[in-house]
Protein backbone atom coordinates (compact mmCIF):
# COMPACT_ATOMS: atom_id res chain seq x y z
CA UNK A 1 0.00 0.00 0.00
CA UNK A 2 1.28 3.25 -1.12
CA UNK A 3 0.79 6.32 1.55
CA UNK A 4 -0.07 9.96 0.59
CA UNK A 5 2.73 11.11 2.48
CA UNK A 6 6.38 10.95 2.12
CA UNK A 7 8.21 10.81 5.60
CA UNK A 8 12.15 10.12 5.33
CA UNK A 9 13.40 9.40 8.55
CA UNK A 10 16.46 11.53 9.72
CA UNK A 11 18.79 9.12 9.62
CA UNK A 12 17.89 8.89 5.87
CA UNK A 13 17.60 12.08 4.91
CA UNK A 14 21.14 13.02 6.51
CA UNK A 15 22.52 10.83 4.32
CA UNK A 16 20.83 12.05 1.11
CA UNK A 17 21.72 15.26 2.34
CA UNK A 18 25.33 14.37 2.67
CA UNK A 19 25.58 13.03 -1.04
CA UNK A 20 24.22 16.16 -2.59
CA UNK A 21 26.72 18.19 -4.31
CA UNK A 22 27.53 21.76 -3.35
CA UNK A 23 26.28 24.51 -5.17
CA UNK A 24 27.15 28.53 -5.14
CA UNK A 25 25.81 31.66 -6.85
CA UNK A 26 27.14 34.80 -6.85
CA UNK A 27 25.50 37.62 -9.22
CA UNK A 28 26.81 41.46 -8.51
CA UNK A 29 24.95 44.55 -10.13
CA UNK A 30 25.92 48.10 -10.66
CA UNK A 31 28.77 47.32 -7.79
CA UNK A 32 32.30 47.18 -9.96
CA UNK A 33 34.57 44.05 -9.24
CA UNK A 34 37.34 42.88 -10.65
CA UNK A 35 37.03 38.97 -11.98
CA UNK A 36 39.78 38.20 -9.31
CA UNK A 37 37.74 39.65 -6.60
CA UNK A 38 34.63 37.07 -8.28
CA UNK A 39 36.65 34.37 -7.88
CA UNK A 40 37.66 34.84 -4.20
CA UNK A 41 34.06 35.02 -3.64
CA UNK A 42 33.09 32.19 -5.75
CA UNK A 43 36.25 29.85 -4.11
CA UNK A 44 35.36 31.08 -1.03
CA UNK A 45 31.33 29.79 -1.54
CA UNK A 46 32.50 26.64 -2.64
CA UNK A 47 35.14 26.22 0.50
CA UNK A 48 32.11 26.51 2.48
CA UNK A 49 30.17 23.74 0.71
CA UNK A 50 33.49 21.41 -0.21
CA UNK A 51 31.93 18.95 2.88
CA UNK A 52 29.43 18.15 -0.18
CA UNK A 53 31.74 17.01 -2.53
CA UNK A 54 35.56 16.80 -3.17
CA UNK A 55 35.80 14.77 -6.16
CA UNK A 56 36.05 18.09 -8.80
CA UNK A 57 35.00 21.41 -8.86
CA UNK A 58 33.76 23.90 -11.42
CA UNK A 59 32.76 27.67 -11.73
CA UNK A 60 31.01 29.47 -14.92
CA UNK A 61 31.57 33.23 -15.18
CA UNK A 62 30.79 36.44 -17.94
CA UNK A 63 33.34 36.34 -20.21
CA UNK A 64 34.25 39.75 -21.67
CA UNK A 65 32.88 42.99 -19.94
CA UNK A 66 33.38 45.16 -23.75
CA UNK A 67 31.07 45.73 -25.79
CA UNK A 68 32.67 45.36 -29.31
CA UNK A 69 33.39 42.15 -27.78
CA UNK A 70 30.62 39.56 -28.05
CA UNK A 71 29.75 38.42 -24.24
CA UNK A 72 30.20 34.52 -23.56
CA UNK A 73 30.40 32.16 -20.83
CA UNK A 74 34.03 31.08 -19.44
CA UNK A 75 34.01 27.72 -17.73
CA UNK A 76 36.90 26.27 -15.63
CA UNK A 77 36.18 22.88 -14.30
CA UNK A 78 38.72 20.45 -12.52
CA UNK A 79 39.23 17.20 -10.74
CA UNK A 80 39.82 17.26 -7.57
CA UNK A 81 39.30 19.54 -4.30
CA UNK A 82 38.05 23.27 -4.26
CA UNK A 83 42.30 24.00 -4.00
CA UNK A 84 42.70 22.53 -7.29
CA UNK A 85 40.39 24.76 -8.74
CA UNK A 86 41.62 27.75 -7.23
CA UNK A 87 44.67 27.25 -8.36
CA UNK A 88 43.34 26.43 -12.01
CA UNK A 89 41.97 29.45 -11.98
CA UNK A 90 44.93 31.19 -11.74
CA UNK A 91 46.60 29.33 -14.54
CA UNK A 92 43.98 30.63 -17.26
CA UNK A 93 46.09 32.71 -19.41
CA UNK A 94 42.72 34.21 -21.39
CA UNK A 95 41.49 35.66 -18.38
CA UNK A 96 42.39 38.96 -17.19
CA UNK A 97 42.11 39.22 -13.57
CA UNK A 98 42.17 42.82 -13.26
CA UNK A 99 39.01 43.00 -15.59
CA UNK A 100 36.19 45.14 -13.78
CA UNK A 101 32.53 43.99 -14.02
CA UNK A 102 30.13 45.93 -13.24
CA UNK A 103 27.48 43.53 -13.63
CA UNK A 104 27.85 39.69 -13.42
CA UNK A 105 26.71 36.48 -12.50
CA UNK A 106 28.64 33.46 -11.93
CA UNK A 107 27.86 29.86 -10.32
CA UNK A 108 30.44 27.37 -8.99
CA UNK A 109 29.66 23.70 -8.11
CA UNK A 110 31.31 21.12 -6.29
CA UNK A 111 30.50 17.75 -6.94
CA UNK A 112 30.23 14.14 -4.78
CA UNK A 113 30.48 11.96 -7.66
CA UNK A 114 28.02 9.31 -7.56
CA UNK A 115 27.57 8.44 -11.24
CA UNK A 116 30.57 8.72 -13.47
CA UNK A 117 33.80 8.79 -12.95
CA UNK A 118 35.47 11.86 -11.35
CA UNK A 119 36.97 13.96 -14.10
CA UNK A 120 36.97 17.49 -15.52
CA UNK A 121 34.14 16.16 -18.16
CA UNK A 122 31.45 14.52 -15.63
CA UNK A 123 32.10 18.03 -13.43
CA UNK A 124 29.37 21.17 -13.06
CA UNK A 125 28.78 23.13 -14.61
CA UNK A 126 27.55 21.15 -17.98
CA UNK A 127 27.54 23.46 -21.31
CA UNK A 128 24.76 23.67 -23.77
CA UNK A 129 27.08 23.10 -26.88
CA UNK A 130 30.59 24.19 -27.64
CA UNK A 131 29.63 28.35 -27.49
CA UNK A 132 28.49 27.99 -24.09
CA UNK A 133 24.76 29.49 -25.16
CA UNK A 134 24.03 28.66 -21.02
CA UNK A 135 25.38 26.35 -18.95
CA UNK A 136 23.26 24.39 -15.77
CA UNK A 137 24.12 23.20 -12.52
CA UNK A 138 22.17 20.55 -11.20
CA UNK A 139 22.04 18.03 -7.69
CA UNK A 140 21.69 13.82 -8.75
Amino acid sequence: RVSRTCRVSEPRRARAAATMCGIFAYMNYRVPRTRKEIFETLIKGLQRLEYRGYDSAGVAIDGHNNEVKERYIQLVKKRGNVKALDEELYKQDSMDLKVEFETHFGIAHTRWATHGVPNAVNSHPQRSDKGNEFVVIHNG
